[in-house]
């Protein structure tokens, strides 16, 4: 319940920053286009569907390469590391599961209002999510029984994000993306909330 809570605090503040913040003071002169960017970022899953009731919330690290092609559209490849786990609690008829998963793709972004400090954009990508899950039931007095499953597939998202040029070539941003993975007779799905920053290189002063 306080995860929930907590995804619910979050995606009004992220609108507000959106729509307030995204239309104030002006940018730092760069020329977007060519720019290419580097980010590291926290990653959080907030699981939903037949998945919430597998696992509790995940946590993980992921790091972007993206290229300006002109001062809104932007292009990038990302890679990432997400871990799930079922609740620390459970009773003797529960399967108990842990997901690891490694994804590795391309994305691409719409900047809606570039010259400005505070931007907000949309995202969305597709990447391969390489799997692995760990089954364990404990059936006391039976010892417990444990197995583990790999696996790749499809991994799509989308949604919105903002961005805050901290310096001229520092940036922080924000976004709430849906993600679902296209399993075979499985709902996997969950919304991220990932926050980090981005190092810049190109570009030119703008006359």
């Amino acid at each position: 319940m306080r995860n929930i809570q907590i995804y619910g605090i979050g995606i009004p503040i992220l609108l507000i920053f959106t729509l307030v913040l995204g239309f104030n003071s002006s940018s730092w002169g760069l020329e977007r286009e060519g720019m290419i960017g580097v980010s590291g970022s926290i990653l959080t899953g907030l699981a939903t569907g037949d998945f919430g009731s597998l696992v509790e919330s995940g946590l993980g690290a992921g790091v972007n390469l993206e290229y300006f092609m002109n001062k809104n559209l932007v292009l990038g490849a990302s890679f990432g590391y997400l871990l799930f786990q079922s609740p620390a609690v459970v009773d003797e008829s529960t399967l108990a599961q842990e997901w690891r998963m490694l994804s590795y793709g391309v994305f691409g972004k719409y900047v809606f209002n570039p010259n400005k400090e505070f931007s907000f954009y949309g995202k969305g990508g597709a990447v391969l999510n390489s799997y692995q899950i760990k089954y364990e039931r404990f059936t006391p007095p039976v010892p417990s029984d444990s197995s583990k499953l790999k696996d790749n597939t499809t991994q799509l998202n989308a949604g919105l994000g903002i961005s805050f040029d901290y310096k001229e070539r520092v940036g922080i941003f924000a976004e709430f993306l849906y993600n679902r993975l296209l399993i075979k007779d499985l709902s996997v799905q969950f919304f991220g909330l990932n926050i980090g920053a981005t190092l810049y290189w190109g570009g030119r002063k703008q006359k």
